[in-house]
């Protein structure tokens, strides 16, 4: 039972510690608004939600807003919300489609590539009508793999230069191709990072997540370390935690992967840690005829789960079969709180490339009688926010495994808060915790 850390920076793996104050300080938290939010590339939503000239959204992003449009050029690009007359908020509305862009203050106008186009009484401005210099204001905007990014810095790091080796990595599962079926956005009173440092180690999965033994295999996993702060971790899925006694019938969701895929979990009594290897070959040989293309994926990648961190706090959590995207956003003004969206995608089956009624899904959806093919109705689902409250009430869900994070960070965050406690220490589990933060620190000095 090994931890494999495969290190692609020149900086040595190692574990520093840090004080808590990144987590409960106000000055700190203003120095991470210039340094890091103003100055890293950020994941503001789908590429599926501005399909067409004139499809918007906004992205919420603590003191800030921006409005992610498709311009008349058929060209992906975000603006800071503000009308340029008087500062006022331009778009309330969370997504939608636009001709224009009307200022519900005094009706000046922006066509849908940010240009100024009415303001009511120009001959009232007697020091000269406001032109094309009083155009929304951009914010450096990049398309990648179905997900808009933008930057707020005037000259920011050449994005694939940012992405570096994540884009050969993660191009082949094909996020652009996958389909939204829920959105939901949870406020949490902790600080964004502890929903970062949460997602980057498995340290604590034995003891607060007792499901997974039965799906997964988080002692024998493969992280990896990439410059800029990224990280990401490979779990070998399809098969038990061999820090656990070995049942001797499949586990409930090894039964389901395998009826997924035609083969019958009786056949591998007393053969359970065979059934990673099956799940792989029966993949790659049913996949094209029940419409999946697993062509550019290894055998591993067809039954593990991975998750790759993109600095500063996006994570991605997925199989080929779907990817859930993980987003803490600051809180304007409070370091003790945030906002935390689960973003869920699923990869549903092509009916062209299937041969029969058959298909494969991700096991989560089949606990769900869902179908693996897109439905004929389909309809972007609405964002869903709430409180973490609802979630310990049992009112909401974000899947079993979130739930009982969200659960308990809550309590993280107070005890940051708390005199008793003054420096994180980690040990080699912690290895992308540790690496997120010295990123921290080399912006934040």
């Amino acid at each position: 039972m090994t931890i494999n850390i495969v290190n692609h920076t020149e900086d040595p793996a190692r574990i520093e510690n840090f004080s808590k104050e990144r987590f409960v300080s106000k000055q700190y938290m203003e120095q991470e608004w210039d340094s890091v939010w103003k100055t890293q590339w950020l994941l503001a939503g789908l590429q599926s939600d501005v399909e067409n000239p004139g499809d918007y959204f906004i992205f919420d992003l603590g003191r800030e807003q921006i409005l992610v449009t498709q311009t008349s050029e058929k060209k992906v690009q975000g603006f800071y919300n503000v009308c340029q007359h008087r500062g006022n908020r331009l778009v309330t509305e969370e997504r939608g489609h636009a001709v224009n862009f009307r200022c519900a203050y005094h009706a000046w106008t922006y066509d849908i590539d940010g240009n100024l186009s009415i303001v009511p009484y120009k001959e009232r401005f007697t020091d000269g009508a406001p032109g094309k210099e009083r155009g929304l204001k951009k914010v450096h905007t990049e398309c990648w793999n179905g997900f808009v990014f933008v930057c707020l810095a005037d000259q920011p790091m050449p994005f694939k230069e940012f992405l570096g080796p994540l884009d050969d990595i993660l191009s082949p599962y094909r996020f652009d191709k996958m389909t939204l079926v829920q959105d939901q956005t949870v406020d949490l009173d902790c600080n964004w990072k502890a929903v970062i440092d949460n997602f980057s180690e498995l340290y604590h999965v034995d003891f607060l997540h007792p499901q997974h033994k039965s799906m997964v295999d988080c002692c024998n996993d493969t992280v990896r370390l990439f410059e800029f702060g990224h990280t990401g971790v490979e779990v070998p899925g399809a098969t038990v935690n061999p820090r656990f006694p070995v049942p001797e019938m499949p586990t409930a969701i090894q039964t389901v992967q395998l009826q997924s895929i035609g083969l019958d979990p009786a056949d591998f009594k007393g053969r359970v840690m065979d059934v990673r290897n099956a799940v792989q070959k029966q993949k790659r040989q049913v996949g094209l005829e029940r419409g999946m293309d697993y062509s550019g994926l290894s055998d591993d990648q067809l039954s593990d789960v991975w998750q790759y961190n993109i600095f500063p706090n996006v994570v991605l959590s997925f199989t080929p079969e779907h990817c859930w995207v993980l987003r803490p956003r600051p809180h304007p003004t409070d370091p003790s709180r945030c906002e935390f969206d689960k973003i869920s995608l699923v990869f549903f089956a092509d009916p062209a490339l299937a041969k029969s009624g058959e298909a494969i899904m991700s096991a989560g959806r089949h606990d769900q009688g869902q179908s693996a093919f897109a439905p004929e109705d389909y309809n972007r689902p609405e964002r869903d926010v709430f409180h973490y409250d609802a979630v310990i009430s049992g009112e909401k869900s974000m899947t079993d495994t979130i739930d009982q994070d969200v659960e308990l960070l809550g309590g993280v965050q107070r005890g940051m808060s708390s005199s008793g406690f003054d420096t994180v220490f980690l040990n080699e589990d912690e290895m992308r915790v540790q690496h997120f933060h010295n990123r921290m620190n080399r912006l934040i000095p």
